[in-house]
């Protein structure tokens, strides 16, 4: 039996088909630095923050909506000790570590890419602001810790359906 299983009769969040849950865990990965990217291309504008803002809130809303789906659906299979998984659940618990640390990987090789591109190519300097750090650091802290969980929801293959 699974863990879910055990807990109590299945809920709508655990009832999630495979390409749903890849559709919040992106939609949750990408809503918070959306929302940086959306607010700061606005804030450069004369457009009235009452216009834009809002959008914002909802760009925050979709990660913390996701953020609890996603941690509604894998409960506590992707914490690394995860003493109760059975033989299935730990292979797929180490596959979405993996995968988490794969698109870690890609995503910093990524912005150093544009930075080197940006300094060595184009001969820019690139100033670092208190906006630009805090949004990164407020992103990393929020976004690191649901790698395993987004990954997760991403490779469990769908439950088979009951007859």
């Amino acid at each position: 039996m699974t863990p879910r299983t055990v807990r109590g009769s299945a809920g709508h969040i655990d009832r999630l088909s495979q390409r749903t849950r890849r559709a919040v865990a992106v939609a949750t990965l990408l809503g918070l630095p959306g929302m940086y990217a959306w607010s700061s291309f606005w804030m450069s504008t004369s457009v009235p923050n009452i216009l834009w803002g809002p959008f914002s809130f909802v760009l925050i809303g979709i990660t913390l909506v996701g953020a609890f789906v996603l941690y509604r659906f894998i409960r506590d299979r992707a914490d690394m000790p995860g003493a109760s998984l059975d033989e299935r659940e730990r292979q797929l618990r180490d596959r979405a570590w993996i995968l988490s640390y794969q698109v870690l990987a890609c995503v910093v090789v990524f912005f150093v890419a544009v930075v080197a591109i940006a300094v060595l190519g184009f001969g820019r300097t690139v100033t670092l602001d208190a906006s630009i750090a805090s949004a990164a650091a407020i992103s990393i802290g929020v976004l690191l810790p649901l790698l395993p969980a987004a990954a997760l929801a991403w490779i469990e293959p769908d439950a088979p359906a009951d007859v």
